[in-house]
């Protein structure tokens, strides 16, 4: 293995790439640490990915239930390469459908199996296609400039719509001084209260893009049905709960060993969990596996305020599976 890897780049996950007859597991917080080196690798995940002869496609070990949505893009890099990495990529591929659990993947380029070397690494560099994004041009507030950007838009590869009524919108699109105003008018926001506008900018086609790209992965991802995730949906449960803490019946067990337990009804219904948050109230949610499969949850904070996705919670662990 020596022979094959600068060790200098080897870190603890890719341990489990040479292990190919078993299904290793690596866990912790330092499995993406280098072994021999101090140097912080990127913290972007890497995927697997593999050749099936029997039918002629290329396959990732990723799909809807990991956020992999049609026209992603992945870039093939030698075994010792890390992103973004000193490497060229050796060849990039494109998700042509996706599952819950696997995609295909067709070449951007003349690409083959047999021009990639045994070991290599797979990290996504492009997000897939975005959800439909309703927009309402206001017509008392547009100028020439805004109309003839809406037009280029409706021909682009932006999944774009617009609407006749603000009510039927995600965004209300509005002119004042030459800067473009995008305001919320989507209704899941606006009944709870959301009024938001975010902040303006010259009326141009690079701003109102990138806009739209943002918006496009927020909205893909807020609106993902259950349809799409079929298979995860018959095998995973979700309960959500007011947690209350009890009390041990042995007087010598103090207060501070209670352990905090499900109180009251499940406040998930209707794939929405919709509540009145009570101060000092604590809340658990808990999910049940239900498959033969391992599943490993990631917890994702969608911010309308600037259409952003965090990462709340990951567990940092690798299958070859």
């Amino acid at each position: 293995m020596r022979q094959n890897l600068n060790i200098d780049v080897l870190f603890l996950q890719s341990l489990t790439t040479f292990i190919v007859s078993q299904n290793p597991q690596v866990e912790g917080i330092n499995q993406h640490r280098y072994i021999f080196n101090s140097k912080a690798p990127s913290p972007r995940p890497s995927y697997l990915a593999r050749y099936d002869s029997d039918y002629g496609i290329f396959l990732l070990n990723a799909g809807t239930a990991h956020g992999v949505t049609l026209g992603a893009e992945f870039a093939f890099h030698v075994a010792q390469d890390t992103y973004p990495g000193p490497g060229k990529p050796l060849h990039t591929f494109v998700i042509n459908n996706s599952a819950s659990f696997f995609s295909t993947l067709r070449p951007a380029n003349d690409a083959s199996w047999q021009s990639l070397p045994n070991v290599f690494t797979v990290f996504q560099v492009k997000s897939g296609l975005g959800g439909t994004i309703r927009l309402y041009l206001s017509p008392s507030h547009n100028s020439p400039c805004l109309i003839s950007l809406c037009d280029d838009i409706r021909d682009s590869p932006h999944d774009v719509k617009f609407v006749n009524s603000p009510d039927d919108a995600h965004f209300k699109l509005t002119v004042r001084d030459n800067q473009v105003v995008v305001s919320v008018s989507d209704k899941k926001a606006i009944i709870y209260g959301f009024d938001h506008q975010f902040p303006t900018a010259q009326v141009t086609r690079h701003n109102l893009t990138s806009f739209l790209e943002k918006a496009g992965r927020f909205y893909r991802e807020r609106d993902r049905h259950t349809s799409i995730d079929s298979e995860v949906a018959k095998i995973v449960t979700l309960e959500f709960y007011e947690l209350k803490a009890t009390h041990s019946k042995f007087e010598d067990i103090p207060d501070r060993d209670s352990q905090l337990r499900e109180s009251g009804l499940n406040l998930y219904s209707a794939d929405t969990i919709d509540f009145i948050v009570e101060e000092g109230c604590v809340y658990g949610v808990k999910l049940t596996n239900l498959s033969s499969r391992d599943l490993y949850p990631t917890l994702f904070y969608l911010n309308s305020n600037d259409l952003s996705i965090g990462n709340v919670y990951h567990l940092l662990l690798k299958s070859q599976s």
